[in-house]
């Protein structure tokens, strides 16, 4: 059995009221269904809006979707008892894109890392600090960062903490939603790098969310493309995916900057100027 299924999710929301009678419904997700084996990251692509965040928060556990099931590990994630419901919630964790809003600016490393650690938990302060110290060395940092604050950390590093806040309890499922793409080159390759170690060192599997198909496909095992709330292409094999026709499949390509600056153009968009690759 797959770790996680993903199966015939659909979702919508209800906009505001207007003045006469309710708001309508917009749909985000539309039949969407998917599978992750367990050791494996598929790579979630899509453009903005394509409801790729949305299918997280609702694979999370944070909203439940109006048609469909999410079985992780065996168990219908929105009808579990509340038993299994609290194992699941320890087994699926999620990194965010924003490390700073992430984090409690008043809490040392610490006391971020060990947030889950307390809450699922019944170390001692002496383990406690023990396994923080651990967790920081597994991602990078140095276990004496445990007492410094989010602020004396830059943007790479304070990502490496929020990853090791999410390993802390040996999760068997980690959401990456946009992990990196708040980040700069060198950063986002260390962290890519990083995810790829504890993947393989931990055993994790990973969705991993993102718009960037350099990323994704650093990182992947397989692909999934979103567009408008549905999954348009589905590769096992990240190779093929070159061969889409599929317009949202290009529109990611045709996205993906040179590497030299020479081979960029300026491209207007309506009222904005865009630097894309030159064709």
């Amino acid at each position: 059995m797959s770790l996680l299924q993903v199966e015939d999710i659909s979702h919508a929301y209800r906009s505001s009221k207007r003045l006469w009678g309710s708001g309508g419904l917009t749909t985000v997700l539309s039949h969407v269904s998917f599978e992750i084996e367990r050791g494996q990251c598929l790579g979630l692509l899509g453009t903005s809006g394509a409801g790729k965040s949305t299918l997280g928060k609702v694979i999370l556990g944070l909203e439940q979707p109006r048609q469909g099931r999410i079985i992780f590990q065996g168990h219908d994630l929105y009808n579990a008892d509340s038993q299994a419901t609290r194992q699941l919630r320890r087994d699926l964790q999620v990194v965010f894109q924003d490390c700073y809003s992430s984090v409690n600016p008043r809490m040392t490393a610490e006391q971020i890392i060990a947030e889950p650690l307390n809450n699922y938990g019944k170390l001692t302060r002496d383990e406690r600090k023990r396994r923080v110290g651990e967790l920081l060395e597994a991602v990078g940092l140095k276990a004496e960062d445990m007492r410094k604050y989010p602020h004396t950390f830059s943007g790479g590093q304070l990502q490496r903490i929020n990853i090791a806040r999410a390993i802390a309890l040996k999760p068997k499922l980690i959401v990456l939603d946009e992990a990196v793409s708040s980040l700069d080159t060198v950063n986002q390759t260390r962290i890519l790098s990083l995810l790829s170690e504890l993947k393989a060192t931990l055993g994790l599997s990973y969705l991993f969310i993102t718009h960037d198909i350099k990323a994704a496909h650093v990182i992947s095992d397989s692909l999934a493309v979103m567009d408008k709330g549905q999954i348009v292409e589905l590769c096992s094999d990240k190779s093929k995916l070159a061969a889409s026709a599929h317009p949202a499949v290009r529109e990611l390509f045709d996205s993906v900057l040179s590497e030299h600056p020479r081979d960029r153009v300026l491209r207007r968009e309506g009222d904005s100027l865009l630097t894309v690759s030159r064709k």
